[in-house]
């Protein structure tokens, strides 16, 4: 018997009729998971409250008007809620930043694009669209707007500003729409977009002129320093570091050192730079009302806030001159936090961001030295808001002679922590900072 022609061509389309029914099932089931159930707003309650006690009154009394207009309410509920899901299951969006890290009085933009339905025969609505913004952000009008959307209309755009208020880690979203049916009996709250994250680092303040010197004058000096008593060639040598070529060994004055030296040459990269951030409390409660009255608040929360400025300012100045900046900082498990061990300027001013004031945070001193990977010819700049006599003197013994010191603070310090410091060969920066926020 002969095998009908007409069987595979039967079966292939039957195949694929399978194949979209599974297909558009699988879609309306994520649909369905995706978008929320319909809520009644006041209006459909009372649609429905009528509706069913005309239904329910009307069989009682055996009205069919009465039951007629009843099921007739309900059944505008109903058509009310498919068109709710019909728009709001199709929607789509997407966020678009130009950064993921402002600095603090910047302004961050966003642009949000909504795309709705595809089909033609699909609904065109009118939805409110809602960005959810944290409190670091400031924004001069709410962030929300109407837009539209449907099959014969392009992708709607959202435009968002916010004023950066306060450092740290903010979250931007989620950005929700509400979708409510033509009679306004139903509405349907969905997120489109999820949340992002993004970082808000300290801004910078004006250094001076004797600031910008100083910080200029320490890297010079580190960079054309001869050991004193030196000949000219201990003037081009320098410890050995781990991947340094073998070829630059100074095999002599290694013998004669005891350790590998290696030969300094002329394209040598600037030096390093350690910035030591002090987040001790008490070291910002000490301030009165005679050394900065707008910062003498008892947590001291605020001077610390200004101290964060500085050293994010002396990030800055010091990243244009060195070849890397690390920052350094007491974390709160007892260890020391290093942050830009990568050499960007960015992982330092993030890690800025991340810093807070604690009860229980060790000294600087006890802080440097366990830093790890730091050029021996480098500088260490210490940021903190009040330096005493014995911190000075402890801060001057925890450098080696190779190594220069930075002392900035937010306050003049004592004429003795002055001259200690000079007598050691540290700088001593002042750098005021007015205007800045407390963070969260």
């Amino acid at each position: 018997m002969a095998r009908s022609p007409v069987a595979p061509p039967l079966l292939r389309r039957a195949g694929a009729a399978r194949s979209a029914l599974s297909r558009w099932t699988r879609r309306g089931t994520a649909a369905l998971r995706r978008t929320p159930f319909p809520r009644p707003t006041a209006r459909g309650w009372t649609v429905i409250a009528v509706g069913i006690g005309l239904v329910g009154g009307g069989l009682v009394a055996t009205t069919s008007v009465a039951v007629s207009a009843g099921l007739l309410l309900l059944v505008l509920v109903v058509l009310g809620f498919v068109m709710a899901f019909l728009v709001a299951a199709p929607l789509r969006g997407s966020r678009v930043a130009p950064r993921a890290m402002v600095q603090v009085g910047e302004v961050y933009r966003e642009r949000v694009t909504l795309r709705g339905a595809t089909m033609a025969l699909g609904p065109r609505s009118t939805l409110l669209v809602r960005e959810q913004l944290d409190d670091a952000f400031a924004s001069v009008a709410e962030a929300e707007a109407y837009v539209e959307v449907g099959p014969s209309v392009p992708p709607a755009v959202f435009d968002v500003e916010a004023l950066a208020m306060h450092r740290g880690r903010a979250t931007v979203g989620p950005v929700t729409i509400r979708v409510e049916d033509p009679f306004g009996l139903l509405r349907i709250d969905r997120p489109v977009v999820a949340p992002d994250e993004v970082v808000v680092v300290p801004s910078s303040t004006p250094l001076s002129a004797v600031d910008t010197g100083a910080l200029a004058g320490a890297v010079s000096a580190d960079e054309g320093r001869v050991g004193q008593g030196g000949s000219a060639d201990d003037s081009e040598l320098r410890p050995y570091r781990p991947g340094d070529p073998i070829r630059r060994v100074h095999w002599a004055q290694s013998a004669r050192r005891g350790e590998l030296h290696v030969r300094q040459t002329t394209q040598a990269q600037p030096p390093e730079a350690v910035i030591a951030l002090d987040v001790r409390r008490e070291s910002y409660q000490q301030l009165g009302r005679d050394d900065l009255a707008e910062l003498s608040d008892l947590g001291g929360d605020a001077a610390f806030e200004h101290a964060v400025v500085v050293a994010a300012s002396v990030a800055r100045a010091l990243a244009a001159r060195t070849s890397r900046v690390v920052l350094v900082t007491d974390d709160a498990d007892g260890a020391t936090r290093h942050t830009g061990d990568a050499g960007g300027l960015t992982d330092v001013l993030v890690g800025l961001a991340e810093v807070h004031l604690r009860s229980d945070a060790r000294v600087v001193t006890d802080v440097l030295p366990d830093v790890r990977g730091r050029d021996v010819h480098g500088m260490t700049a210490v940021v903190t808001g009040n330096c005493t006599a014995e911190q000075a003197a402890a801060l001057v013994s925890s450098t080696n002679g190779s190594s220069r010191g930075i002392l900035a603070t937010i306050v003049p310090p004592d004429p003795v922590v002055r001259g200690i410091l000079d007598r050691g060969g540290w700088r001593t920066l002042v750098v005021p900072v007015a205007g800045t926020g407390a963070t969260r």
